[in-house]
């Protein structure tokens, strides 16, 4: 029985190193006020054919320390239902295939409030095991053929409207509080003593970042100083 189990794990770590695809471009920044179509290209990287399913939805963004302000942040920025994939099923790319696929977004309707839309493409891939024969069966009568999924996904950011930024920044109870209230993606470099990093935060969100008692905390955008603590 443990032989069996590791068996099928050992085919399940192998077949999920071969299900790859190349997906370029990896991201779209898009004009709400145009209908455009943008051109994908996939490649399957594998040594076995592939059966990609691609489509256009939403999905949560989940963080450390990041949570949404608007409870109904889904229906505010969800664009997924503008955005059609051609051909949605290639029902087989074989080993080192490429293929283009076409992404269409209709323009955004004039009455949607200025701000940042956003949904993912959704990649899936199936790989499938050989079919098990008889000769292959083992001595309990056991079987097994086994499909893997390795999903992947690529972010649609739509833009509607000038940029303008609503956020509030402050040190409090040991942690940096950074809250979004704004329509439009807040983007920044976090200086912590000696450490940088970049933030980035989605429209109505709110980022509660714990740091150590007696950190130097500076908050830059464009080589200019947003904010300066110490803990």
């Amino acid at each position: 029985m443990k032989l069996l189990i590791s068996c099928i794990l050992g085919l399940l770590l192998s077949t999920q190193a071969y299900a790859q695809i190349l997906i370029a471009p990896t991201r779209f920044v898009l004009d709400a006020d145009k209908s455009v179509t943008e051109k994908i290209v996939v490649e399957n990287k594998s040594d076995q054919p592939l059966r990609l399913e691609i489509k256009a939805i939403y999905r949560p963004v989940k963080a450390n320390g990041v949570s949404r302000t608007d409870e109904n942040i889904a229906q505010s920025e969800n664009i997924a239902d503008w955005l059609k994939v051609s051909p949605p099923i290639i029902r087989e790319l074989k080993p080192n295939q490429r293929r283009t696929v076409r992404l269409r977004m209709n323009a955004l309707p004039d009455d949607m409030p200025d701000g940042e839309y956003r949904a993912y493409l959704w990649f899936a891939p199936i790989l499938k095991a050989p079919e098990v024969s008889e000769a292959d069966t083992s001595s309990d009568g056991s079987a097994f053929q086994l499909n893997f999924h390795i999903n992947s996904y690529i972010p649609v950011y739509v833009q509607k409207g000038k940029a303008e930024q609503d956020v509030k920044v402050a040190c409090e109870n040991q942690a940096l509080h950074i809250r979004n209230d704004g329509n439009f993606q807040f983007n920044a470099k976090l200086n912590v003593d000696d450490h940088t990093e970049k933030v980035v935060l989605l429209r109505n969100a709110e980022l509660v970042k714990p740091l150590p008692k007696g950190a130097n905390v500076t908050l830059t955008q464009k080589q200019q100083t947003l904010f300066e603590c110490t803990l």
